[in-house]
């Protein structure tokens, strides 16, 4: 289990700081029907890490994780290729000092001490998206953290489901590769060092209050959503899973979880299920 916790971190960190959305109804949890679906399924979205006090799980949410067939998360953290996939990505063959010239090497070397009080020599051997991914543990203002991808596939495996997932590991990390640079990091240590816990209290406070417009005006204007990261992380990826869930719903009932950045927008998961010619629907999770 603790080899499982680390390899969800190594993914779910990285994208913690994406995971908000926009509809105009509020929740977090919503049905999926119609188009001649034998049984409704659900979609939830998640923020990948919370701390625990935040830490939203109602029994609706619970119940309706029992009352279907097969949960599936963005990949399938059941599988073992997939979490050795996660262990591996976590490596860089070019050591951080090579890859870093002497002024940003300095002064990322600065920036880690003065802000999240991390020796860089830690980092010497990780690649960049794993040094987002401490950064971004550090930018939570706790120590007792819930992850809602590992409380979900627990469940579902108590309770016997089929599991799976919406994508590899290996195509996940190929984008995180792609997406999150040595500039995300310099950008995360730079918010954290001018504003402290305020941005991450500001994220999860909208979560917990399913503030769909506040979290969308959130991750509007934050440093790391360019055009370019916006594209690769939720659009494409979001279009890539509408092909599989329709397959995946046919003739079986099924909770998908996801980051909630992924169920907003013109490009949104919730939006091409409707598009697809599917009723989609909130659900009070209280």
């Amino acid at each position: 289990m603790k080899k499982l916790v680390k390899s969800i971190a190594v993914c779910a960190l990285t994208l913690v700081s994406f995971t908000i959305f926009a509809q105009d109804n509020k929740s977090l949890l919503w049905e999926i029907s119609g188009k001649g679906l034998e049984k409704p399924s659900y979609v939830f979205g998640t923020i990948h890490m919370i701390c625990q006090e935040d830490y939203i799980m109602t029994e609706t949410i619970q119940n309706t994780l029992k009352n279907v067939d097969a949960f599936y998360a963005e990949i399938d953290f059941s599988n073992p290729e997939n979490m050795a996939v996660l262990q591996q990505s976590m490596m860089s063959e070019t050591p951080l000092s090579q890859r870093l010239n002497n002024e940003q090497y300095q002064k990322l070397q600065q920036l880690l001490k003065e802000v999240v009080d991390l020796d860089i020599t830690q980092f010497e051997h990780l690649t960049d998206a794993a040094i987002v991914s401490m950064v971004t543990f550090k930018s939570f203002p706790c120590t007792d953290f819930k992850m809602y991808e590992l409380e979900l596939l627990q469940t579902a495996a108590a309770t016997q489901k089929k599991m799976g997932g919406l994508e590899t590991a290996t195509e996940q990390m190929e984008i995180l590769g792609k997406t999150l640079g040595i500039d995300a990091v310099f950008e995360m240590l730079n918010d954290l060092k001018k504003d402290g816990f305020k941005s991450t209290k500001e994220m999860v406070a909208l979560y917990t209050n399913q503030d769909m417009q506040g979290l969308y005006d959130y991750m509007k204007k934050s440093s790391y959503m360019t055009d370019e990261v916006y594209n690769e992380m939720l659009t494409k990826r979001n279009h890539n899973w509408i092909n599989e869930m329709p397959e995946l719903m046919k003739n079986q009932s099924v909770f998908f979880a996801v980051g909630a950045a992924h169920l907003s927008g013109n490009d949104g998961v919730l939006k091409l299920l409707k598009d697809n010619g599917y009723t989609v629907k909130p659900v009070n999770i209280q």
